[in-house]
């Protein structure tokens, strides 16, 4: 099965959102690796990623769910909706390199 690889826009906040990143992977995930990049994604709140967490590792048994490029906070996010969801064995997460702010001007 090919590794399906869906792209995070830059803002998310909600379950639909969610739902309407996940709806165009198949229904049973099983054995599959599902690969989201999150190179563009700047902000994200606990309900986007704690749906993208059910949907992908829970409701469609993905072998895998693989966060690229995930910034610390949607990481963090992502672990803790994981844990509580007892699939974070199934979770893995590349981080972004630290970006060092430059002053403005």
């Amino acid at each position: 099965m090919p590794m399906p690889t869906l792209t995070a826009p830059k803002l998310v906040s909600s379950r639909d959102q969610a739902r309407e990143l996940t709806e165009s992977l198949p229904a049973d995930l099983t054995g599959a690796v599902v690969v989201v990049d999150c190179a563009a994604l700047q902000a994200s709140t606990p309900s986007f990623v704690d749906e993208l967490v059910k949907v992908v590792l829970v409701e469609r048994n993905a072998k895998l769910l693989r966060l690229v490029s995930a910034r610390e906070p949607t990481a963090e996010l992502a672990r803790r909706a994981a844990a509580v969801r007892q699939v974070a064995d199934r979770l893995r997460i590349d981080q972004a390199p630290s970006v060092v702010s430059e002053g403005a001007g």
